[in-house]
């Protein structure tokens, strides 16, 4: 959704193992950078190891809120991959310092998904795409991708 490119910045956060991250690497190729954070130690572990192959990509294992306010990484794009919880106001403004040109934020749990969406609306940003994925059928679990995008000035919010 947030359709990466060639030599962008990207951040992938709550990374995991690095899925996300290695379909950025691609697509931001060998002049553009990709920045993995993890707060399992044993995940960032996996993402290194299944990410040495990619140029430009840094894997860094900590606290997502804390890595961001250490870093300065810039981004083109972000990839927020939140737990259940969401990612919460502290990671969203860490994300919008950045000022990137888009986020993708996946959520597992509607609920919060709408409540980071209210973040980033509270900053001037809009819910530019919404999917839904029936991922556990016959639950009433509900994978959900929202592309967030800023608000350009003069154009009227959706």
């Amino acid at each position: 959704m947030a359709a990466a490119a060639a030599g962008e910045r990207a951040l992938d956060l709550y990374a995991g193992a690095g899925l996300f991250s290695a379909y950025l690497a691609d697509a931001v190729g060998p002049d553009g950078s990709v920045l993995s954070v993890e707060g399992s130690a044993a995940a960032s572990a996996h993402a290194s190891t299944n990410l040495a192959a990619y140029a430009g990509v840094q894997v860094v294992a900590g606290d997502v809120a804390t890595v961001l306010g250490e870093l300065a990484a810039p981004a083109d794009v972000v990839v927020l991959d939140p737990p259940r919880a969401g990612a919460k106001r502290e990671v969203v403004a860490e994300v919008l310092r950045r000022s990137p040109r888009a986020v993708a934020l996946v959520a597992c749990d509607p609920a919060a998904l709408a409540r980071d969406v209210a973040l980033f609306r509270e900053a001037g940003w809009d819910l530019a795409a919404l999917r839904g994925f029936d991922l556990f059928p016959m639950t009433h679990h509900v994978e959900c991708v929202a592309l967030l995008s800023p608000v350009e000035p003069g154009v009227p919010r959706s």
